[in-house]
């Protein structure tokens, strides 16, 4: 890196400063002349500007305008050239007030060095570090390649780039779990490499940084772009060499997930096999604990949940799932992908991050053996997981609720009005008493007496009631079908109530 401090004690430029020790430090990334008066739109951040003042207005408002214009533009310093046939000859103190006051150097050159010199010689010191660093680069790549064909790659990348960087770095599964860590990883750096996984897998895609004061910078690299099998997460660093060997570095981490990858898919297409014998029915019960205890499902209960995908990013999906359930068996059946687990609060919440618009059904916890009829339930639960654009759950309670979320509100108000019809043409007070009374007597399957311990009546109130219901409504409710249709329109009309009220 050039700085002024560089250019200022270059012996062949003989430039000088009229502000002191202010910005010295600054780096100097490239050279430009200007006569501009506004050359903020044509500077990049880093430039050496130099200029003769040819139009600049030597007045302190036109001076400090000037300034304030470069400074926005991001220059490391300005350079005035001065002597014979140029505007000036002494350092004007209008614009060495403003630079002062800006905190922006101000470097004066003599007539005898021509701006072509200063700007050759900062070229040729950026050319000179460039080529250093890139030679610093293969050598570190060269280091690098040759740890990656030692025994242990993954540990061994990440402890060889701590050694010769000084900076960490983590290599996190694509649910954002720890894969390996080099030394030196803290609580924070780790929190926010999770933090850019979830911007990642949220559809922030690319490798993004962020950071400020007092926070480190970094950068997140997937090994696959559309579904990630892992992700690589360094600090970003300032220095050429490192920044060029930080991608050589970020490829063999990628070459050896991807080889741990396709070394375990033999033994996932055994675990595989397995599941689909587990998935059979009638399986004896002793056969399938032993299947199970051979691909590690030693735990009881298990349960089934299917996922649909497309047939081009399944297998990619099914290898995200796995990575972020490791106590799972899976297999992909096309664009499905069935996963055998043990039960687990937040699967639902889990699958819908991993795979995002993706229909997910859930099935029953059940023994070893029936995990056929978990499949079946999570196979048939896709379909209503679609309609809804959410996982749906075997275990999430009234399948009457569920079904009925399936209708349009007008389809739903339609049926339940056209039932209960009868009943909404009397007075609202004993309206709502006959709705409440049919629906606990529904509720105790036509029991009398829990019916009229729920309502805090005499068993023949509620008799009264309901022959009253009957006669109202033409309904047998003596018959299962008529009973279930009743049951159904007010448990539709709980989901889109009517607007009228009791008095």
């Amino acid at each position: 890196m050039i700085t002024v401090q560089d250019v200022l004690t270059a012996p062949t430029l003989r430039l000088t400063s009229m502000t002191g020790s202010a910005g010295v430090g600054n780096p100097i990334t490239a050279a430009h002349v200007s006569e501009l008066t506004r050359p903020r739109d044509w500077l990049q951040g880093g430039e050496l500007l130099m200029t003769v003042g040819l139009m600049l207005p030597m007045t302190e408002s036109g001076c400090r305008d000037y300034v304030g214009d470069c400074v926005a533009g991001g220059v490391a310093a300005l350079c005035l050239g001065l002597g014979h046939g140029l505007p000036y000859q002494a350092p004007p103190e209008p614009l060495v007030e403003a630079a002062r006051d800006f905190g922006v150097p101000l470097l004066i050159a003599p007539d005898s060095v021509p701006f072509i010199a200063i700007t050759k010689w900062i070229f040729s010191r950026i050319a000179e570090e460039e080529k250093r660093a890139l030679e610093d680069a293969i050598e570190l790549s060269y280091q690098l390649t040759a740890v990656a064909a030692g025994p242990s790659p993954l540990s061994g990348l990440l402890d060889k780039w701590r050694s010769v960087s000084g900076s960490v770095c983590a290599v996190l599964d694509a649910s954002g779990r720890v894969v390996q860590l080099s030394d030196g990883v803290d609580e924070a750096f780790l929190q926010d490499a999770v933090d850019q996984v979830d911007r990642y897998t949220t559809r922030a895609k690319g490798w993004t940084a962020f950071g400020g004061a007092g926070r480190r910078e970094l950068e997140l690299h997937p090994v696959r772009v559309d579904n990630p099998l892992a992700f690589v997460v360094l600090e970003r660093s300032a220095h050429s060499a490192l920044r060029h060997a930080s991608n050589v570095l970020v490829s063999l981490l990628s070459l050896e997930l991807e080889r741990r990858h396709v070394a375990g898919e033999p033994e996932r297409q055994r675990r595989a096999a397995a599941l689909a014998q587990l998935l059979r029915p009638g399986l004896r019960r002793e056969r399938a604990h032993q299947i199970a205890a051979g691909i590690g499902l030693s735990r009881d209960p298990l349960q089934i949940a299917v996922v649909r995908s497309t047939p081009e990013s399944a297998a990619d999906l099914a290898a995200r799932i796995g990575a972020a359930l490791p106590d799972c068996v899976l297999r992909q059946r096309n664009s499905d992908i069935e996963i055998a687990h043990p039960e687990l609060a937040g699967l639902a919440e889990l699958l819908s991050g991993v795979a995002e618009g993706c229909a997910i059904g859930i099935g029953a916890l059940v023994p070893v053996d029936a995990l056929a009829v978990s499949a079946m339930q999570a196979r048939s639960l896709v379909a209503v997981s679609a309609r809804l654009g959410r996982a749906v759950d075997a275990k999430e309670g009234e399948t009457v609720q569920l079904l009925l979320r399936l209708g349009s509100a007008d389809v739903l108000s339609g049926f339940s009005t056209a039932v209960l019809a009868p009943l909404d043409q009397l007075e609202p007070r004993e309206r709502v008493e006959l709705q409440r009374t049919l629906e606990e007597w529904l509720r105790a399957n036509g029991a009398w007496d829990p019916a009229a311990a729920a309502l805090s009546v005499h068993r023949n109130t509620v008799r009264n009631r309901i022959d009253k219901i009957a006669a109202l409504t033409g309904r047998n409710l003596d018959q299962a079908d008529d009973r279930m249709e009743l049951w159904l329109a007010l448990k539709a009309r709980a989901v889109t109530p009517s607007t009228d009220e009791p008095d």
